[in-house]
């Protein structure tokens, strides 16, 4: 395998899965889907830009920033939109098609910044990468190392407080009977806030990771949000540890399958590429609708 290959992968399967995590957790706390989840991720991906590009840092700082501003940015819409809309007993497609529309709104600003740093600085953020910016390791660019590390030790941590700590305790029993949850003394306000504010976060370091191997753009976000969608589901929405698998199987298939394809039976494979992630899940859905993790469950 190409060790440019096995970069892609690296990557793309790191970021798809604490992508996947956020959108499924997401789904579980509200009991709707997030389409404004991507969103964050390209903000994280405009403060890295900034930070690199405008500004002269390494990639690697922004990415605790980026961090925080796109769970401050979650908390916000949870503020502001989302909670609101509950009090008032909006239903989950009225919350469904606002996250749209403030994913749309996120876009936007996005695009008028991207707008102003090319009017300004005379250079696009649309499609660039920041490979030149990596650092070496054995011969091979730093993300590939940086992005499973980073994805795994997110992982170990996310499961430790939601095993281990009480306000992670908290969260699950929340996610469960939030009824139950608040006659017991949880503040599920509390919990909620966090939800918004960690799923963001996750998203935003991925966005801010994606460009140091993968042409990204500061603004838009469709096409990254069908396939975190596509990674969810296959896991199954109610399921975090799911979502790990999800988003690990269709980095595999949109990266590592259509190689091996393209070696063995030739590069008119490649036209077919966007097939293969539809195919597996179209196959794995039919028998489990529940998603992999269907699979395991007694």
């Amino acid at each position: 395998m190409p060790p440019s290959v096995l970069t892609s992968f690296g990557l793309y399967a790191s970021m798809m899965i604490i992508l996947s995590i956020g959108f499924t957790l997401t789904h579980m706390m509200e009991k709707f889907p997030n389409f404004a989840h991507t969103s964050y991720a390209t903000i994280g991906t405009a403060v890295v830009f900034t930070f690199t590009r405008i500004l002269g840092f390494n990639p690697y700082v922004s990415w605790p920033f980026a961090a925080i501003l796109s769970g401050l940015v979650g908390i916000v819409l949870f503020l502001l939109a989302v909670r609101p809309l509950q009090q008032i007993g909006a239903s989950r497609i009225k919350l469904t098609f606002i996250m749209i529309a403030l994913s749309y709104l996120i876009n936007s600003t996005l695009a008028m910044f991207s707008w102003w740093v090319l009017k300004t600085f005379r250079f696009s953020s649309a499609s660039f990468m920041l490979r030149g910016y990596d650092f070496q390791f054995l011969g091979l660019p730093g993300i590939t190392f940086v992005a499973p590390i980073t994805s795994l030790f997110l992982v170990i941590v996310l499961h430790f407080f939601l095993t281990r700590t009480r306000f992670g305790i908290a969260m699950r029993a929340t996610v469960e009977n939030p009824t139950l949850a608040t006659s017991l003394g949880v503040n599920t306000f509390h919990v909620h806030l966090a939800s918004w504010f960690l799923t963001g976060s996750l998203a935003g370091i991925a966005g801010a990771a994606i460009p140091m191997w993968r042409p990204t753009s500061v603004s838009g976000s469709d096409e990254l949000m069908m396939t975190v969608i596509a990674g969810s589901v296959l896991g199954g929405l109610d399921n975090i540890y799911g979502a790990i698998i999800g988003g690990f199987t269709l980095a595999f298939s949109q990266v590592i399958l259509p190689s091996l394809l393209m070696r063995s039976l030739g590069i008119w494979v490649a036209g077919y590429i966007p097939m293969f992630p539809l195919i597996i899940i179209f196959s794995i859905l039919w028998f489990k609708t529940e998603g992999i993790t269907s699979i395991f469950k007694t």
